[in-house]
């Protein structure tokens, strides 16, 4: 069908779709956040888990694969939950540090933790809101809709149609879901109905995620350099267009992609929310930070959390952090047909254009962060010198 349309392997390509969502995220940035983001979740989020629920129902009801009888259902949660396997024991999967980085980075993107996105929604809190429940509410639906919905619904799924083999070689684990899935709409009533409310709906998923990471820089253009709506618009969208057009350009084998999604998405956040647990736990104090969480609250804080945040955590996500860097740059024990992370960076013209790429970007950031910090004092001094001058008259 698509045929009869001049360029149709335009408008079907993943170029075309990059372009849409692009459009979409700065529209709605643009409108702001009631109008936009707030708009959108209210709708989208609730329709998303319902839908989600009918797929899980079915999955977990699905019958053997009839061409590998071993490749049930029940056979794919064991394959999600055991981390042993022909190739490694239990210890050696528990103590593998990229494992656990791996998680921490996971958990801390999820949670919005380390790079703005929290600190910008907080902003919008009056000083009485419950924070302690709505953190706790926060963390437990996200739990629930990657782990229960998302982790149940795509790897079994994927282990029964697909088989052990092809989960063990994933030529990427962004696909997974969309190899998979069409597979249970095949087997389910109206099944071509689930499966376009599926995909439509977890793609207006990506993009409120995405609004989410756009509005932090938003919010600092304007507030810390004083720029329009359409002035911080027009220039994150011109830095963002950059960084895409990289990734579409450098795309074979997704080199780009996943170059840019460990030291951003996994390395960078969980530096940075390390940093958070030490400024939360050791410089405004755990005393301070825990009167702070508990104004309002209508749930008790255990007292234990303290001694979690100021010691525990900071201890663990050290530990991880020094046998990941041994593990990975110290010792570098590349496996076979496998790059570690810098010999990535050093063999790979695609791993070298991204990290410039996250220099040139965080370099730039770091110039209009000087320049917002000066426009602030300037306001503050002359905040004081209008405050004594009402005095003095």
């Amino acid at each position: 069908m698509w045929s009869c349309f001049p360029g149709a392997d335009f408008w079907v390509s993943s170029t075309f779709c990059l372009m849409v969502s692009f459009v979409i995220n700065f529209f709605l940035i643009y409108r702001g956040l009631s109008k936009g983001i707030e708009w959108f979740c209210r709708w989208a989020m609730p329709a998303l888990m319902i839908c989600a629920l009918v797929i899980l129902v079915r999955v977990l009801t699905l019958p053997p694969n009839p061409n590998v009888p071993d490749q049930t259902i029940v056979s794919g949660l064991g394959y999600m939950w055991n981390p042993t396997g022909p190739d490694r024991t239990f210890w050696q999967a528990v103590t593998d540090p990229s494992a656990w980085l791996a998680a921490a980075g996971q958990i801390f993107f999820s949670l919005s933790i380390g790079y703005g996105i929290i600190i910008t929604y907080a902003s919008y809190l009056k000083k009485d809101d419950d924070i302690a429940l709505s953190s706790l509410t926060a963390a437990s639906g996200n739990g629930f809709c990657e782990v229960v919905l998302g982790g149940l619904i795509t790897i079994p799924a994927a282990f029964l149609f697909l088989g052990p083999v092809f989960m063990k070689n994933l030529p990427s684990t962004f696909g997974m879901g969309f190899v998979a899935l069409p597979n249970v709409f095949n087997q389910m009533f109206a099944g071509w109905f689930f499966g376009f409310l599926f995909f439509f709906l977890l793609f207006l998923a990506a993009v409120t995620s995405s609004l989410s990471m756009l509005q932090p820089a938003i919010a600092f253009l304007e507030e810390g350099l004083g720029l329009g709506r359409k002035m911080s618009v027009a220039l994150l969208g011109m830095i963002t267009a950059m960084g895409s057009f990289f990734v579409v350009h450098f795309s074979k084998n997704l080199i780009v992609l996943d170059t840019l999604d460990f030291w951003v998405g996994t390395f960078s956040i969980y530096l940075l929310a390390t940093f958070h647990v030490l400024l939360f736990g050791w410089i405004i104090g755990i005393d301070r930070g825990m009167e702070e969480l508990e104004r309002g609250a209508e749930i008790p804080i255990p007292r234990f959390i303290r001694f979690i945040i100021k010691y525990v955590s900071p201890t663990y996500l050290f530990l991880v952090f020094g046998s990941w860097f041994y593990q990975e740059i110290l010792s570098s024990p590349s496996q076979e047909g496998q790059l570690s992370r810098l010999e990535q960076i050093r063999d790979i013209p695609g791993a070298q254009t991204a990290i410039f790429l996250i220099l040139f970007v965080s370099a730039f950031f770091l110039i209009l962060i000087r320049r917002a910090v000066r426009r602030w004092d300037k306001i503050e001094m002359e905040g004081l010198d209008a405050s004594v001058k009402e005095e003095s008259a």
